[in-house]
């Protein structure tokens, strides 16, 4: 099995070199016959193409296909080691898929040699441990690893990532929804604490809910209406607003 995710990424990444070859020769071709040359990249537009041509052969979404594909590119250009050690059966794609999550952050703007030499020493520490550790304990061991080899300093780091801040709604079976928040630590934390204090000071003697499920009402209170039934939260206030779009609802697939 893990043999044969190392050849379907070294196919696709191989058939992901042929298409962008033949969108880069077509754009010459059009543009020496005397035609427009198309307003778009052809490398933009052979990626489209590749990405609805993965997901309709694999049955992916098509996030998940374009997670595929460049990881099949990261392990052939970026990952040698990683790549190796998955064609020859030691390590399995979820283990790969952990070192690449890490691998992808170790990024510098304006130095990529020095981005590509810390990759190189964070997967020559970490494929060995992937060889013997479960999936979860190597995520947590390529975090730490990750954080002692990047050439940049974790303040640089930070101050580009919370641009990044953003806001995610999952829906769940049987009418339940997450909402997940990603911003600066210091601060979810902060609000993720008070959430939790907030919810201690709602439980008495008759009070019938877990704290988990106060936690919960409590953060949805005062998101939604600015205070929890108690009066907690006073002076919040969230606002509501409703796009009626002409049409809707559409059909999706």
């Amino acid at each position: 099995m893990n043999r044969a995710a190392a050849k379907r990424a070294a196919a696709i990444y191989a058939a992901q070199r042929v298409l962008a070859d033949v969108g880069r020769a077509r754009a010459d071709a059009a543009e020496r016959a005397g035609g427009p040359r198309p307003p778009w990249s052809p490398e933009e537009a052979t990626k489209e193409e590749f990405t609805c041509e993965v997901g309709a052969l694999l049955r992916l979404p098509r996030r998940t296909a374009e997670t595929l594909i460049e990881a099949s590119r990261t392990l052939a250009e970026d990952l040698p080691v990683t790549r190796e050690a998955l064609a020859s059966g030691v390590i399995s794609y979820r283990h790969a898929q952990v070192i690449m999550e890490q691998a992808w952050g170790i990024r510098v703007d304006d130095d990529p040699e020095a981005a590509a030499r810390a990759r190189a020493v964070f997967e020559e520490v970490l494929v060995p441990d992937a060889e013997v550790l479960t999936v979860a304990k190597l995520a947590d061991r390529a975090r730490r690893v990750r954080e002692r080899t990047h050439p940049e300093t974790i303040t640089a780091r930070h101050q580009k990532s919370v641009e990044d801040r953003h806001v995610v709604f999952q829906a769940l079976d049987d009418g339940m929804a997450s909402l997940y928040l990603t911003g600066d630590a210091e601060k979810v934390q902060a609000a993720y604490h008070r959430t939790l204090d907030t919810a201690l000071t709602l439980q008495g003697p008759d009070e019938v809910r877990t704290l988990t499920q106060i936690a919960a009402d409590v953060l949805t209170d005062v998101l939604i209406s600015g205070v929890t039934p108690d009066g907690l939260g006073a002076g919040v206030a969230a606002q509501v607003n409703v796009t009626v779009v002409p049409g809707w609802p559409r059909r999706s697939t």
